[in-house]
């Protein structure tokens, strides 16, 4: 990944204590899993309730790749970036607005991160996010350039999502993500204010 990703190693939650690069895969406390493995685990929603060991699992994935064990494939490049992009906004967003606990279809509650914007706000989740950016960002590179430079040119766009903060050395978003991401999320609520939510699709 060329060194390009430097954030602070996150604290691991109660389920995880270890999480370690090894030549074999990355070790999650007793258990070894590979490192494709590992990346299809982020792009399922495994630690979407774990952020900072989903990031803690992206750095040893990084780990593994300068130490020669990994040469992830530009698909799994582009997932892990998706992956990052999401978090970062969802903490950032966290950060600004908190968390409000929404009812789930199995009658029980899930939290979610406070969107609030120009025209209203909305509870938002990591896989949401991740759904959204591989429609808007890598939907369109591909259209726009193909199936091989379009994945690549997605890469680079959401590199340029983000960037170090010089205080710390974290991962962060940039002024250039945080309008992207911005704009939209407000034009997603004003389509919704404007048309109501979508009629769910009717199956034939």
């Amino acid at each position: 990944m060329n060194n390009v990703l430097t954030f602070m190693r996150q604290p691991a939650s109660d389920d995880i204590c270890h999480i370690e690069a090894t030549p074999d895969g990355i070790r999650l406390d007793s258990k070894l899993i590979g490192y494709t493995t590992a990346i299809r685990q982020l792009d399922e929603g495994r630690f979407d309730y774990a952020l900072p060991d989903g990031m803690r699992i992206i750095a040893e994935v990084q780990e593994g790749e300068l130490m020669g064990w990994f040469n992830p494939s530009t698909e799994q490049m582009a997932l892990i970036w998706r992956w990052l992009v999401a978090c970062l906004f969802i903490w950032e967003q966290q950060d600004k607005n908190g968390v409000v606990s929404v009812a789930n279809e199995e009658g029980g509650t899930d939290y979610g991160v406070i969107y609030a914007g120009e025209y209203g706000g909305m509870a938002i989740y990591p896989s949401t996010e991740r759904c959204s950016l591989a429609t808007h960002i890598e939907g369109i590179a591909l259209e726009k350039y193909g199936a091989v430079t379009g994945l690549d040119r997605a890469i680079q766009l959401y590199q340029g999502m983000t960037e170090v903060n010089p205080d710390n050395d974290a991962l962060r978003l940039s002024q250039w993500g945080c309008d992207s991401l911005t704009m939209l999320h407000d034009d997603f609520i004003k389509m919704l204010n404007a048309e109501g939510i979508p009629a769910a699709p009717t199956a034939h």
